[in-house]
């Protein structure tokens, strides 16, 4: 425990045993999802499943510090997991290249104490609120733009959820197509937060609130939230958004056939398109990532 001897001094031996016994997923590997992922590789947390189908791109090196410019072209979740291994060998860490959407966000978040978002698509943040709120697992909310963020602990069936307050227009999901610009110091902050709040969880305090985080005036605000007795996921059920067969126009998503592209067992590659370029990995799979 001399890893950890510093941190034992503030949580205690009994927290860092349970850090050590956690099961975490982080959904994205981008600036936010890094951050978390080293974060939560320093305490100790025992078992961390990254998922993200991207590949890092020299526009990711200002914001990140597990990316360097030699892992420009890799698989982002790969090269995480190599860096994290590298800083404590001592837990476990799983990669998965894939997006996550209606069709597998179950099957890729069961068994979790804790799913971190670190997506950049409103529609698929609500799918994976709704998973979260379905299947009873803590989900631990995170959105950077410019030099703002907000982050939220959701205890399914105890805390307000995502659909209690936000909603879903085509038009108004522009962050997963839009170079939106931001800061590192933004993204450290932002995940500090979400991480302290899953600490917060650990030990028995429940803390629901919606924290606003204004870097440019260095303000932190704190918003009460309570649950909607209409919200369609965590006070009916109903689970619209991962129930719709609707698939959002841009970002990244899977192709549902290589065909026609890149063959397999040729490493990752790439190929410009029109409205973005094509990703293809040596197990055959490919995604499309769309931009304005």
């Amino acid at each position: 425990m001399e890893r950890y001897s510093r941190q034992i001094l503030v949580l205690g031996f009994e927290v860092q045993q349970k850090l050590a016994g956690l099961k975490v997923t982080i959904v994205g590997c981008g600036a936010l999802g890094t951050a978390l992922a080293e974060l939560l590789t320093r305490l100790g947390v025992g078992y961390i499943k990254i998922i993200d189908a991207d590949i890092v791109e020299i526009s990711n090196l200002h914001r990140t510090r597990l990316f360097t410019e030699e892992d420009v072209g890799k698989p982002k979740a790969l090269v995480c997991k190599d860096r994290l291994a590298k800083i404590n060998s001592g837990i476990k860490i799983d990669a998965v290249i894939d997006v996550v959407d209606q069709t597998n966000v179950e099957e890729l978040i069961k068994g979790s104490d804790y799913v971190f978002d670190a997506l950049d698509s409103l529609f698929y943040r609500l799918v994976l609120n709704d998973a979260c709120v379905k299947l009873g697992i803590p989900l631990i909310y995170g959105g950077v733009i410019g030099e703002y963020s907000s982050v939220k602990l959701i205890v399914p069936k105890v805390t307000s959820c995502l659909s209690c307050f936000m909603n879903y227009a085509n038009e108004a999901d522009t962050n997963a197509c839009e170079t939106i610009g931001t800061l590192n110091t933004v993204i450290d902050v932002t995940a500090s937060l979400q991480v302290q709040l899953m600490l917060k969880h650990l030990v028995g305090e429940i803390d629901g609130n919606l924290y606003y985080l204004d870097m440019k005036s260095l303000r932190l605000d704190r918003i009460r939230i309570e649950r909607s007795s209409q919200c369609e996921a965590c006070s009916k059920g109903e689970y619209v958004y991962l129930n719709s067969r609707l698939e959002v126009s841009c970002g990244i998503k899977r192709l549902r056939t290589s065909e026609g592209y890149i063959s397999k067992n040729q490493g990752v590659k790439t190929e410009k398109v029109k409205d973005g370029f094509i990703i293809c990995y040596p197990d055959g799979k490919c995604f499309k990532k769309v931009s304005r």
